[in-house]
């Protein structure tokens, strides 16, 4: 369930954001829209699977957040692959396996590209609100500690407090095995006089 958190935080309207690596790799990125659109951009030097999940912090309103796909034709031009729109999609209220925090569930798009640099932009047609979109499919490779800190900086984005954090599966399974190692432990310790090695 890894997956690596990045945050568009770009202040230059129109400036793209590259995500480094095979874009195959579960990123989830995530910006506020301020008066104009958002880009990120992969690029891979083989065919790959891109994949998109468009998502919203959860709020009294329908989400309006679209996407459009595009490919960098040199020298100096793009081509459209895919638009999608708001109502492409029925903004179901999902809970998040990881962090626990809810969204709304957006437009998805899974397709095989050539080799080749892509750039999706975000927008609604005011261009303001808070967006997520989840890019790849495939687990990261990031330790405990550093799926940690992409589930707090998740919580931050969301302007919540990081005791929700508590019962998300960073925490509960540690604790788990904690409990279930003392558990073990004590069962020995009252069964001792029973077991001939540990008398010896």
């Amino acid at each position: 369930m890894a997956y690596e958190v990045v945050s568009h935080d770009l202040t230059t309207p129109y400036e793209v954001l590259p995500l480094p690596g095979s874009p195959e790799v579960q990123r989830l990125v995530v910006g506020e829209l301020d008066g104009y659109p958002e880009m990120i951009e992969v690029t891979s030097d083989e065919e790959f699977t891109l994949t998109l999940n468009l998502r919203s912090v959860p709020s009294s309103t329908l989400p309006n957040f679209g996407a459009i796909v595009v490919r960098v034709v040199e020298p100096r031009g793009v081509e459209e692959v895919v638009r999608l729109k708001p109502q492409d999609a029925d903004w179901d209220l999902v809970r998040d396996q990881l962090s626990k925090l809810r969204y709304q569930a957006g437009a998805v798009y899974e397709e095989t590209m050539a080799s080749g640099t892509y750039r999706i932009e975000i927008s609604t047609p005011e261009n303001f609100g808070k967006y997520l979109v989840l890019v790849g499919r495939e687990d990261g490779d990031g330790g405990y500690f550093a799926t940690w800190r992409c589930v707090a900086a998740l919580y931050e984005f969301y302007g919540v407090s990081k005791i929700g954090m508590l019962r998300t599966p960073l925490v509960s399974y540690p604790i788990g095995i904690i409990l279930l190692l003392i558990g073990f432990g004590y069962t020995i310790y009252r069964t001792r006089d029973r077991i001939p090695f540990l008398n010896k």
